[in-house]
C-alpha cells in the first residue's frame, strides 16, 4: 500500500526512504491570497490540495501563554490609509515609563496586497533595549503554565493524512532582531554585548516555553526560524555565540519527547554553519537557496545526507518567470541531486512567490510523482 503524504513526509524527516520523494513547496499566505483571495492556513492547505503537494509550513503556530502587568503591551494598529491604497500601521511597544514606536506599510503592491514591510523598527537605542528587557522579564514571570494549541488541533484534524501541519517556532535571535532590524541588531551585538547577553538569556527562556508547547501539541513536526541569523551573514564565530545556542537548547527539549521532530528554516550562505547545525542534532534543514546560497544540494547530500533530512533547493523564480518545461527540468535536477537513499523533501528554495504560476507548480508536482519513486 502506498504511503500517505504525511507518512512519506515523516519518513523523510526521520532520514528514511519513503516510497516516493515528498514534495512540499513553501506556499504561504501571499500565494494563497493570489489563488483564493484568502490568506489563512486553510487557504494554504487548499492550494496544496489543488496541485497535489504535501502541505507543510502553512501559517500554523502554537505557543505558551503569558500575561503582563498593566501598562505593558506590544501591538500593531492601523493609523492611516493613503489615497494610493497603502496602509500605514504603528508598531508600538509600551511600558509605564517608555514608548517605542515603529512603522509598517502594507497594500503597497497591488498584485501582492498582503505583503507587509517594516520601514521603522521600534527598538532604536540601548535604553529601548533595557525597557524591552524589563518587559520580557515580567512576561516570563507571567507564564501561566498553559499552552495554546487551538489552530494546531484543527489543522491536524482537517489535513489528516494529506498534509504535515508543522508549526512555526521563533528563535530568541529572530525575536530580538525583528524588533531592531538586521543591521542595527548586528551593530548592537558588537557594541553592547553584555546587554545583549541579558536579553538573550530571557528571550531564550521564553523560546523554551514555546518549544515545550510544541512538544505538548498533537503534531509531530516543528521548524525553528533562524533565517535572520543565517541570512545576515553573521559568520561562524558570531553565529556560534549568538544563534547556535537557540538551536541547541530547542533540540535538547525536543529530543526528550518521543515522535517529535524539529528542523530549521534557513536562508543565505550556510556552508560553514551546517557542521554546527548537524552536530546539534536537528532533524532537517531547509531551504538551500539555489541563488543566494553557497552550497549545492548535491554537495549537502554528499556531506550530510546520512545525518539529517534535506529540504529545498527548487528555484522559486522559475515558478513565476519560467515555463512548465523549465519547472519540470528544475524538479528533475532536485531529484537527481537530493533523492538518492531517502531523507529528502523537494521544497522550494524560499517562499512560493505571490505571482507564481499554478501550472508551473502542478508541473513540478507531476514530475516528482512520475520520477521521484524509489
Amino acid at each position: 500500500m502506498a504511503m500517505t503524504k504525511k507518512q512519506g513526509f515523516l519518513a523523510a524527516v526521520k532520514g528514511e526512504q519513503p516510497d516516493a520523494v515528498p514534495v512540499a513547496p513553501l506556499i504561504h499566505h501571499r500565494f494563497a491570497n493570489t489563488v483564493l483571495g484568502r490568506s489563512d492556513w486553510k487557504a494554504v492547505f487548499e492550494v496544496h490540495q489543488m496541485i497535489g503537494s504535501c502541505a507543510h509550513r502553512g501559517p500554523i503556530g502554537c505557543g505558551a501563554s503569558f500575561s503582563l502587568p498593566e501598562g505593558y503591551r506590544e501591538q500593531t494598529c492601523e493609523i492611516e490609509r493613503k489615497s494610493d491604497g497603502r496602509v500605514i500601521s504603528e508598531w508600538k511597544i509600551e511600558t509605564p515609563n517608555r514608548a517605542m514606536v515603529g512603522r509598517r506599510v502594507s497594500h503597497f503592491a497591488p498584485n501582492d496586497p498582503v505583503i507587509t514591510a517594516t520601514v521603522d523598527y521600534p527598538i532604536k537605542t540601548p535604553d529601548d533595549w533595557r525597557a524591552f528587557l524589563e518587559m520580557r522579564q515580567l512576561m516570563l514571570e507571567g507564564f501561566t503554565g498553559k499552552y495554546n494549541h487551538g489552530t494546531v488541533k484543527e489543522a491536524v484534524e482537517l489535513m489528516g493524512e494529506d498534509g504535515m501541519p508543522s508549526v512555526a517556532l521563533g528563535s530568541a535571535y529572530s525575536a530580538l532582531a525583528t524588533r531592531r532590524g538586521m543591521e542595527g541588531f548586528m551593530v548592537d551585538l558588537i557594541d553592547y554585548p553584555d546587554l545583549m547577553e541579558e536579553l538573550f538569556a530571557v528571550e531564550r527562556r521564553i523560546m523554551e516555553k514555546n518549544v515545550e508547547s510544541f512538544v505538548a501539541s498533537p503534531t509531530e513536526v516543528a521548524w525553528l526560524d533562524i533565517c535572520w541569523a543565517t541570512g545576515s551573514q553573521l559568520g561562524p564565530e558570531m553565529f556560534e555565540r549568538w544563534a547556535l545556542p537557540d538551536v541547541v537548547r530547542a533540540m535538547e527539549i525536543v529530543r526528550q519527547a518521543p515522535d517529535k521532530y524539529l528542523g530549521l528554516y534557513t536562508l543565505g550562505k550556510i556552508r560553514d554553519l551546517l557542521p554546527m547545525l548537524v552536530d546539534a542534532g536537528v532533524h532537517f534543514v531547509e531551504t538551500f537557496e539555489p541563488n543566494e546560497g553557497d552550497i549545492t544540494l548535491a554537495e549537502a547530500k554528499k556531506l550530510y545526507g546520512k545525518k539529517i533530512c534535506l529540504m529545498g533547493n527548487f528555484d522559486c523564480v522559475i515558478l513565476a518567470r519560467g515555463t512548465m518545461d523549465e519547472a519540470r527540468d528544475e524538479a528533475r535536477r532536485c531529484l537527481q541531486e537530493g533523492m538518492e537513499g531517502g531523507g529528502y523533501v523537494l521544497v522550494t528554495g524560499d517562499e512560493v512567490p505571490a505571482d507564481a504560476k499554478l501550472d508551473n507548480l502542478k508541473a513540478m508536482v507531476e514530475v516528482v510523482g512520475e520520477e521521484g519513486r524509489y
